[in-house]
């Protein structure tokens, strides 16, 4: 029995690893990308900063694009959207449709910032999810993408989309989870 529940923890934790190297694009309350939960208020601006979340997979040696789209914005807020001062091309909007941002060099990472959003409300602000999703007009790729930096050939990489939670202390989030050895993750059963 023990070795059954020391298996699928092992199991557990195995596959917890894969997905925390994985790239993504997530939406975050802090411009390092540390917090994926916030508050606001009525007629006091609120910042979300967007960023890739570059890890295990091909996107861990940088990137030089992202095309994804923000959805959970309510329509009503008075918007201000502002690409990354790194970047060299933003086509689209994040908030309305998609977007597309591009680097004029390899953007290493593990966090390379994307996008700024600053949002407004007028009246009060319920629970609202932000997700990161497919660009709208991406019919080739059913994902949030990045390119990756192998000039001439930019390959597009799919990556998982990312949430955050504003004014919903029912929703808990988890930013990122530290690569432990073997080792470290033995020494937490003994």
């Amino acid at each position: 029995m023990k070795s059954l529940a020391v298996g699928s923890i092992a199991t557990v934790l195995f596959l917890m690893a894969g997905v925390a190297q994985a790239s993504s694009i997530g939406v975050f309350f802090a411009p390092d990308g540390s917090d994926c939960d916030g508050v606001a208020t009525p007629l006091v601006q609120f910042t979300v900063y967007v960023g890739a979340v570059l890890g295990g997979d091909a996107g861990a040696a940088g990137m030089t694009g992202a095309e994804f789209k923000l959805t959970g914005a309510d329509p009503a807020w008075l918007t201000t959207v502002t690409p990354s001062p790194a970047a060299n091309l933003a086509l689209g909007n994040p908030v309305s449709g998609g977007c597309n941002i591009a680097f004029p060099g390899c953007e290493p990472g593990p966090f390379v910032p994307l996008y700024t959003i600053q949002f407004t409300s007028l009246v009060a602000i319920g629970p609202h999810t932000f997700s990161i999703q497919r660009h709208f007009n991406s019919h080739h790729f059913p994902c949030p993408l990045v390119t990756l930096c192998d000039a001439p050939v930019f390959t597009k990489l799919c990556i998982g989309g990312g949430e955050a939670f504003l004014n919903d202390p029912a929703r808990v989030c988890t930013v990122a989870v530290e690569q432990q050895t073997w080792s470290t993750v033995k020494s937490m059963f003994r």
